[in-house]
């Protein structure tokens, strides 16, 4: 009786030398990925494809062909990992991948501004016109001293007080802890 191999135990045979192989290897795919875990899953699949597909015959040096399988799986899970890191740009931590920031940050400007806004309208009319005039228009204060006919010293200590305001009510909804103060000149 003629001894022939069949398929089946070619496979098997295949198997065999690359569980025995199998530290070698786990540590040539973890050198390639730097990840036990990844390393564990490239050689698997490597061995799943020896039982669905086994080697052919005519190989001189079986566990180098796997071998050789392991690295270029290995290659191509990391080129595959870095394309799609590439594809997807991760958010810094505390940072905006949107030149637009956050919907929360987004949230607070919305209601900082409704916060300023009743702050101006809430001041007399003479001191949101001075207001206006300085900080939007940019009108010197002693223009807009001379245009009213009060003293710069009234309009100073009118923008002061509305401008610290302002600011408190920005502060506030801002979530600070106390709202702003403007330091008084000793």
């Amino acid at each position: 009786m003629i001894a022939s191999s069949s398929p089946q135990s070619t496979c098997n045979e295949q198997l065999q030398s690359a569980l025995q192989a199998y530290p070698k290897l786990l540590s040539a795919a973890r050198r390639i990925t730097g990840c036990a875990v990844i390393a564990e899953d490239v050689v698997q699949d490597v061995l799943l494809q020896l039982v669905s597909k086994p080697l052919r015959q005519d190989i001189a040096a079986p566990i180098s062909y796997v071998m050789r399988m392991v690295r270029n799986l290995a290659t191509d899970h990391m080129r595959r990992l870095r394309y799609e890191r590439g594809l997807f740009l991760e958010e810094e931590v505390g940072g905006n991948t949107s030149a637009y920031g956050s919907p929360e940050e987004r949230l607070r400007e919305a209601e900082a501004y409704k916060a300023f806004c009743c702050v101006v309208e809430a001041m007399p009319t003479r001191t949101r016109k001075f207001y206006e005039d300085h900080y939007f228009a940019d009108v010197p204060q002693k223009t807009i001293a001379q245009e009213a006919g009060v003293s710069c010293a009234l309009v100073c200590g009118l923008l002061r007080d509305a401008h610290t305001r302002c600011l408190a009510a920005l502060s506030v909804e801002a979530g600070q802890a106390r709202p702003y103060r403007h330091k008084q000149a000793a």
